[in-house]
């Protein structure tokens, strides 16, 4: 669990300021015909407490991967002086192999990824859905190698990501003795977040069987857990959320259910987690 939490007034602050930023995501898409629909705690916030999840502070996205291309596009000219969409597209220290709307003149430093030095705001996260096959074998082989792909990319960029909380002591110590050296060889070798990405999205965007109905997050280390199957996810279903309401997929319950079990259910406390900022600039003064 994570050790640090928000005091209720910036906590509730930095909710509205992403919540705002939802809207005016939801604008674009409404203008330019785009699907998309909300995942994880956003989702089951959506569900179980009709907003944010208490202790939340992120909100999460989907699309389908040509709508997401087309919102890349059309990001720079709708979103003017008030937002900046980033990823690897558009940054080149950018770490992730998904996208962020944020918000401009802000600041919300995570402890993950500080050292790649990008300039990141406070924002809420836009996931692209890939075609997957439909082969479980030959899916699980692709989202094996787009994972370590991805993992590759992170190590482009920083020599000492945040580990997994599983890890500690010699194994932790000799897992971030790899991540330097990895780190230095890429540096000796010229392997740049540019040739990292586009692997990337070279095995992601190309699915070997073409007809295949099921989408999935390459991103997410248990994207096997999130998949849908257009025929079933869509067209979406508007819910509550705070005073607005956001998409979910049709078939909101198969597609959070093997990921989460019983959402409905309040989490144990030691597994509330948030993305706890380092620093948070509302950028407001």
């Amino acid at each position: 669990m994570n050790e640090k939490v928000y005091d209720q007034d910036t906590l509730q602050h930095l909710k509205q300021v992403e919540l705002d930023i939802l809207k005016d995501f939801i604008k674009i898409c409404q203008k330019y015909n785009l699907t998309y629909f909300a995942t994880g705690g956003t989702a089951i916030g959506a569900l179980r407490h009709q907003g944010f999840i208490p202790w939340d502070d992120d909100i999460d996205v989907c699309m389908l991967r040509k709508d997401y291309d087309t919102f890349m596009r059309v990001a720079p000219k709708e979103m003017g002086d008030t937002y900046i969409f980033m990823d690897a597209h558009t940054e080149p220290r950018y770490p992730l192999m998904f996208g962020k709307m944020i918000k401009k003149g802000t600041r919300f430093i995570e402890e993950a990824y500080q050292q790649a030095n990008y300039p990141l705001g406070i924002y809420i996260d836009i996931f692209p859905y890939d075609q997957t096959p439909e082969n479980k074998s030959a899916r699980e082989k692709l989202q094996k190698k787009t994972w370590n792909i991805g993992r590759m990319h992170v190590l482009t960029l920083i020599d000492n990501p945040k580990l997994p909380d599983t890890l500690n002591g010699f194994t932790a110590a000799v897992a971030a003795f790899g991540c330097k050296c990895i780190h230095a060889l890429f540096r000796l070798f010229h392997v740049t977040p540019k040739k990292t990405y586009g692997k990337y999205l070279k095995y992601a965007t190309n699915c070997p069987e073409p007809d295949s109905d099921l989408y999935i997050d390459y991103s997410y280390i248990t994207g096997q857990n999130l998949m849908i199957r257009t025929k079933e996810a869509f067209p979406t279903i508007e819910v509550p959320f705070e005073d607005t309401t956001v998409a979910l997929v049709r078939n909101y319950d198969s597609f959070l259910r093997p990921e989460y079990g019983d959402y409905m259910q309040l989490p144990p406390e030691n597994q509330r987690h948030n993305h706890m900022a380092t620093f948070i600039d509302f950028g407001e003064n």
